[in-house]
């Protein structure tokens, strides 16, 4: 699984939110291109990492700790 950088924000340690948007949409696009290179398994895993990362942004925005 790849391991993705994210720097804390000093109040909150909760990443900011253009790191999380850019490993969002860097596990969306591996996804992809693991699909259109026809290995289904990766692809899928991916695409499950960047729904969990989804999940827990909306998440944190629910409960006012990124807004």
């Amino acid at each position: 699984m790849t391991t993705v950088n994210t720097t804390p924000t000093p109040k909150t340690g909760i990443p900011s939110l253009l790191t999380r948007q850019q490993a969002i949409e860097n596990a969306l696009s591996g996804a992809l291109h693991h699909a259109r290179s026809g290995d289904l398994h990766s692809a899928t895993g991916r695409a499950i990492r960047a729904a969990s990362m989804l999940k827990q942004a909306c998440a944190e925005v629910r409960e006012g700790g990124a807004a």
